[in-house]
């Protein structure tokens, strides 16, 4: 029935394309009234975003501006087919394409800084401001262009580029729950027609939503600074080199999460007794099922924090050699995370977790690529290098009841870890596009990567003093190749159909999360691959005033990468089995009279598993075979829509500009078993009015204005203070909602100075 309602849809828009597009009227539609055009890079060189034969959502830096988008969250709201789950409170964020979910392990979407992967996403909301030409998001896989990591989509942030204009900003935003940012940016010449300097500086400060109950101070404090300078050099009429350094400090609060009390009552398992004798370890209630709730107090943890320092850089060199361009880019990233948390979440002193991470990336791309030729061609090469070392500490803290209990200090000991990680990637890649006839195109293009990953890990178990370690090396090589035709209908209309295949690499499970060492046998995990079928409507309609673009995918998933539960129950990554994902993504925008812009989207996602039985559930009472469920963390549903406003000449020469954003998620599981802990659906309007000209700004804004309170995210793991209460509970639950409080309304004003 799916299939059958899309197809019509696709084929509808098909044929009506032609027919509309000829009734047009050259007359009616006025320079002032065109939407223009947007200039991409998805396939790593210029072009119309109407032209790409790929589902591309992409924000210009007016729009950034114009909506307020501050983090990518923003960018995930108002892009259909995409959701950005944050977990942990915040710390760690699920990025969900298409329904390809990645719960733990490295991300199925990949992030990039003019085209520098980032392994770390955390560091990117700090390029929000003025410092943003173009943000793309790329969905289905981007594997041939882009590599690893792009297994469901590719996230590109475009800089500005210094110039000449000799031109600065300075904004400043004061609002509730004290927030304080202020933003500066300068531009200009260091020598006259051939090199140029962008500097940039950022502070943001926030109070936070909620007060640590067990302190009385604030909770979800944030606080950043942010540094940026780029050169620009033109040596010579054919040469261009851009160099880019950005600096990240971050320290933040600790996360306003809970664990809500589980209400599934499973009937009494047999297979718990026969395992550990008379006394039943697991009881009942091993999850939560239904609607989480909206938590706003009870927030109560032992101080810690959350502290970040990166440093990210980039040197890019176009060389025109006539008929082909030559690219380097060469980027390298160094990360320094400390984080300590209370992690029982709650007033007792039980649990304490600490993590230090310092990793460090470099990469190198090399490409040629053909210029004003009528086959079009580009031939490259990658190296990608990281450098991880992490040690982190859980450990229930001294003279908690856990400490004179040792039954349960063997299902959650304390425990500690150190793991170095390294990752080498070695890539050639292509593309060769030409034209079958004056209508048709077929481009083609792929990957051939070979990946080396080693680890060693020593873990103790400082309960019983046990040391465990793991070293292990494995190497993946795979190819990945992507068939596009597109038909050009006339000249306002574009349909395309596209195969892909997508491989992301397998790896080792180093972190024990809370539980027992995993065994020897469990690890490593393998890789997972997936095709992805792609058909697409690209169309202009009414001189340029209204866009419309469809796109319709089907993904066959195998070997699919999710958290498990290990012989030992420690927390892991494993290769599930197979899955699907099927949906259509429609966006549109318009110019339906002077001054009026208005855009919508609307998606939907049917991901589920398909083969997939997860035996150790089965000892907890629960249904192990998970075929159907749905995937974590995908919305069924999205919808943005979005109306602005500019009245010119409002006031003394300003122009008077007013924007509401309407943004809805449908809900999302939490975990993949019968009767799931659910983030309920989410509908969040964003107001923002204020008067403007060349030089001077003034907004009022409002974001989640009907201050919708609904939980945006959780995850299910042990809560460690059942272990250190177990005789006084009955016996212990596996799996526990970390839910997260919601985000509420925030208010404020934004002025800004151009100088």
């Amino acid at each position: 029935m799916f299939k059958r309602t899309i197809l019509s849809l696709a084929c509808c828009q098909i044929m009506s394309l032609p027919a509309i597009a000829f009734a047009e009227d050259s007359d009616t539609g006025a320079d002032s009234l065109s939407l223009g055009e947007m200039v991409v890079t998805t396939r790593k060189r210029e072009e119309t975003l109407q032209e790409v034969p790929i589902a591309i959502t992409a924000f210009s830096a007016q729009l950034i501006k114009d909506a307020d988008l501050q983090s990518i969250e923003d960018i995930a709201m108002m892009t259909p087919g995409f959701t950005y789950t944050p977990l942990f409170g915040g710390r760690v964020g699920n990025p969900v394409i298409r329904g390809m979910n990645t719960t733990i392990g490295e991300p199925n979407v990949g992030f990039f800084i003019d085209g520098v992967y980032q392994e770390s996403r955390g560091a990117m909301e700090a390029m929000f401001g003025d410092e943003i030409e173009r943000i793309e998001v790329a969905k289905g896989p981007q594997s041939a262009l882009y590599g690893r990591n792009t297994f469901a989509g590719a996230i590109n942030y475009v800089t500005k580029q210094p110039d000449n204009d000799g031109e600065g900003k300075l904004e400043v935003t004061l609002g509730n729950e004290g927030r304080k940012d202020a933003r500066v940016s300068y531009s200009g010449a260091i020598t006259e027609d051939t090199l140029f300097y962008r500097v940039g500086a950022m502070h943001s400060g926030f109070d936070g939503f909620y007060k640590n109950e067990l302190t009385g101070g604030n909770l979800d404090e944030k606080q950043s600074n942010n540094y940026s300078l780029s050169l620009l050099a033109l040596p010579t009429d054919d040469i261009e080199m851009v160099f880019r350094i950005g600096v990240e400090n971050t320290n933040d609060g600790d996360d306003a999460v809970q664990f809500v009390e589980n209400n599934q009552d499973f009937s009494t398992n047999p297979v718990n007794v026969a395992a550990f004798g008379p006394g039943v370890l697991f009881n009942d209630f091993q999850s939560f099922g239904g609607d989480l709730p909206s938590l706003t107090n009870g927030f109560a943890v032992t101080p810690g924090h959350n502290d970040r320092d990166n440093v990210t850089t980039s040197f890019q060199l176009n060389w025109d050699l006539d008929n082909v361009t030559f690219t380097s880019i060469t980027g390298y990233n160094d990360l320094e995370l400390d984080n300590a948390f209370d992690s029982d979440y709650q007033a007792s002193t039980i649990r304490f977790s600490e993590e230090k991470v310092d990793q460090n990336e470099f990469s190198q791309e090399l490409r040629l690529t053909s210029v004003d030729q009528s086959i079009r061609w580009m031939a490259g090469a990658y190296f990608y290098d990281l450098d991880k070392n992490s040690k982190t500490r859980d450990a229930f803290v001294p003279g908690a009841p856990l400490a004179v209990d040792p039954v349960a200090r063997g299902l959650a000991p304390s425990l500690s870890s150190v793991s170095d990680e390294s990752t080498r990637n070695w890539a050639l890649f292509g593309s060769v596009g030409f034209d079958l006839s004056d209508q048709l195109a077929l481009t083609l293009s792929g990957r051939y990567a070979y990946e080396k990953k080693e680890v060693d890990t020593v873990d103790t178990n400082l309960d019983t003093g046990l040391v465990g370690q793991f070293s292990d090396s494995a190497s993946f090589n795979n190819f990945t190749p992507k068939a596009a035709l597109d038909y050009q209908l006339n000249d306002n209309a574009m349909v395309y159909a596209s195969v892909a295949k997508a491989v992301k690499s397998g790896g080792f499970n180093t972190a024990t999360n809370g539980g027992s060492l995993p065994t020897a046998a469990e690890r490593t995990y393998d890789e997972e691959k997936s095709l992805n079928y792609e058909i697409g409507v690209k169309s202009s309609w009414l001189d340029n005033r209204l866009t419309a673009n469809l796109a319709v995918f089907y993904v066959k998933w195998d070997d699919q990468i999710v958290r498990a539960l290990g012989q030992n129950f420690a927390i892991l990554n494993t290769n599930a089995g197979k899955s699907s994902s099927r949906g259509f993504e429609l966006e549109l925008a318009a110019k339906p009279a002077e001054n009026w812009d208005v855009t919508a989207g609307l998606s939907y996602t049917d991901a589920e598993y398909d083969d997939y039985t997860f035996g150790a559930l089965a000892a907890l009472g629960l249904n192990p075979v998970l075929d159907g469920n749905r995937m974590q963390y995908v919305s069924e549903w999205t919808a943005n829509a979005s109306v602005q406003y500019l009245k010119p000449a409002a006031i003394a020469g300003f122009d008077w500009k007013t924007r509401i954003d309407a943004m809805y998620q449908s809900e999302q599981s939490g975990i993949a078993i019968d009767n799931p802990p659910l983030i309920p659906s989410r509908t969040i309007v964003n107001l923002r009015s204020g008067l403007e000209n060349d030089k001077f700004a003034v907004n009022f804004w409002v974001k989640n204005l009907f201050d919708n309170d609904e939980v945006v995210g959780a995850v299910a793991i042990p809560n460690p203070a059942q272990a250190a209460q177990f005789n006084t509970v009955n016996g212990y639950q596996r799996f526990n909602s970390l839910t997260q409080g919601p985000i509420e309304r925030t208010y404020g004003v934004t002025a800004s100075v151009k100088f």
